[in-house]
């Protein structure tokens, strides 16, 4: 074997006896217990309030969440409307100008709206607003007539 073909392979086995020692034993057995050692020390000491500490973060990620759906206001006071807002707002909108007489139709409307979206807005969109483009292009054709024959079928 060559010089270059042995080197790699002891780089190789090096660095899968590095990781699997690190893995294996220094993980579970040395550096995990240290560290929940010092921070049970630390909360045991009083410095760390760990209530209030996930409280607080808790509090910061529903309202993080509530001003990416639903908006919020910037230190102007100017209100920022977040994407659920932005985006029904926008398909109202759509919907209204629809309704006033555009030829065109409610579902290509919908659909130019939900294009300008994020994926992920998109995919929700498609699996909701799906069915109920499909029934708006088909609402602009004539329905179909019933017609009933009281008595027997006669051949």
């Amino acid at each position: 074997m060559s010089q270059e073909l042995l080197f790699l392979l002891f780089m190789v086995f090096e660095g899968a006896f590095l990781i699997g020692l690190y893995q294996l034993y220094l993980v579970p057995r040395v550096i995990s217990p240290a560290v929940v050692e010092h921070w049970l020390n630390e909360i045991e000491s009083g410095r760390i309030n760990l209530p209030h500490v996930l409280e607080s973060y808790t509090a910061e990620l529903v309202g993080n969440f509530d001003a990416l759906l639903f908006g919020f206001t910037d230190g102007d006071g100017k209100k920022v409307r977040g994407r659920i807002q932005k985006f029904y707002e926008g398909a109202a909108g759509k919907a209204a100008q629809v309704m006033t007489g555009d030829p065109a139709g409610l579902a290509p409307h919908m659909l130019k709206e939900i294009a300008a979206q994020p994926w992920y807005v998109q995919a929700i969109a498609q699996k909701v607003l799906g069915p109920a483009l499909e029934r708006a292009g088909a609402a602009s054709e004539e329905p179909a007539v019933a017609t009933y024959s009281p008595g027997l079928a006669r051949k």
